[in-house]
């Protein structure tokens, strides 16, 4: 039986539906489903096979389609800071705030009890569950549908998703309180019932994830190398970003595409990458040595290999037995993400590379004292000395050595 686990996180929650769409282009199907807070109320549209209506929601994402919030305010709250004429109508909905006491989510509680067919949940042959607190009873649920009660389902998916800032309903006379304060991934429900395989979608969210330590359980996690934004961001163009990133990130999983933030069917050997490094001529050697601070005493084989390398190691943020090819093609990645190349589109190697090389910087007539000696400095300053470094390659006489990997 083959599981999936869907962490909880708000408004990040459109990062798994876009990994649902590439499920469906995978084939791939899923025996059981189990999730928190929007993980349980993705989870149950998957459930329901509402595949259009969840397309919908996502597609056509908007804060007043979740909170009963000032528009004017939502959009303060979103940015960095506050102006003088805008207080009195921040003081205002703070009262009222306090008054209600939380955030009032009427529009999401209306938009879960349209969209929960129950009937269709407890019909389907497939395990569900999902995990919420009770602060009434001063312990967590995990409960799989046939553990909740009857016309209460969509009652018990709200309950999953309460946030403290959000003002409470009751059910049956009891308060409840999200799940991610307990279990944003409950992987181990599934395992509870007889999954060995499970698939976990990632958030990276600050709630609580119990540890999976079962030697016998196997786990593929997808999960975001991008920033998904904050919890409360509901913008449609997060929403879209988000949804593109979690069909990409899915199919490079399961098709085994490379790189790190892009997407390659083809990886870069470890010969092609170290011959990479060790064709840099002199020229380009001396400004990449003074940037990083690298020896001027060794031969040049040994001050790639012993230098070079553990630096660009530290500088690109690689763990320790990365190899060389994938060493090279992290540089590339960031040289294309400063260059500003599609993140959305699988390429070819060679495709890649070119489009690296459509694009060419003005070289900067001297390197600032700043960056030129010690490992001290490399580590405090790493964004701007990558930025220089990959000044220095683009506008090397040896730029075409990238065009050779690209032949």
């Amino acid at each position: 039986m083959l599981g999936l686990s869907l962490e909880g996180g708000g408004a990040k929650g459109a990062y798994q539906f876009g990994a649902w769409k590439a499920f469906r282009e995978l084939g791939m199907e899923f025996d059981g489903i189990t999730g928190t807070s929007i993980g349980a109320l993705n989870g149950a549209l998957m459930i329901q096979e509402d595949y259009e209506k969840a397309y919908e929601i996502w597609q056509e994402i908007a804060p007043e389609k979740i909170l009963n919030i000032d528009s004017k305010l939502y959009n303060m709250l979103m940015e960095t800071g506050i102006k003088p004429d805008q207080i009195q109508l921040v003081l205002e909905q703070a009262q009222r705030f306090i008054k209600d006491v939380g955030l009032d989510v009427g529009p999401l509680v209306k938009m879960i009890r349209e969209t929960t067919k129950e009937e269709v949940i407890r019909k389907s042959k497939k395990d569900f569950g999902f995990v919420t607190v009770s602060l009434t009873d001063l312990k967590p649920l995990e409960l799989f549908k046939e553990e909740v009660p009857r016309g209460k389902m969509a009652d018990y998916l709200l309950a999953s998703s309460y946030l403290p800032i959000f003002k409470p309903e009751k059910i049956d006379g009891k308060t409840f309180l999200d799940g991610g304060f307990y279990n944003n991934l409950p992987i181990n429900m599934l395992y509870q019932k007889g999954y060995k395989k499970v698939v976990a979608v990632r958030l990276m969210s600050k709630g609580r994830i119990k540890k999976v330590n079962f030697k016998d359980l196997e786990v593929t996690y997808i999960q975001p190398k991008h920033d998904l934004g904050n919890i409360l961001d509901l913008s449609k163009e997060k929403a879209g970003f988000n949804i593109k990133l979690g069909y990409y990130d899915t199919l490079k999983v399961f098709r085994k595409y490379h790189g790190e933030n892009y997407y390659l069917r083809e990886e870069i050997k470890d010969l092609e990458g170290i011959k990479y490094l060790q064709d840099l001529k002199g020229e380009t050697m001396e400004k990449i040595g003074s940037l990083l601070g690298l020896s001027r005493d060794l031969p040049k084989n040994r001050l790639v290999l012993e230098e070079l390398v553990p630096k660009l190691i530290q500088l690109l943020g690689c763990r320790k037995e990365v190899s060389y090819g994938e060493l090279v093609l992290k540089l590339f990645e960031e040289i294309a993400a400063h260059e500003k190349v599609e993140l959305f589109k699988i390429y070819g190697l060679q495709e890649f590379i070119r489009e690296i090389n459509r694009r060419e910087l003005p070289m900067e007539k001297s390197t600032s004292i700043l960056f030129q000696s010690s490992a001290l400095l490399l580590r405090f300053n790493k964004d701007k000395i990558l930025e220089k470094l990959i000044k220095i390659i683009l506008t090397s006489e040896e730029h075409i050595t990238l065009k050779k990997l690209s032949n």
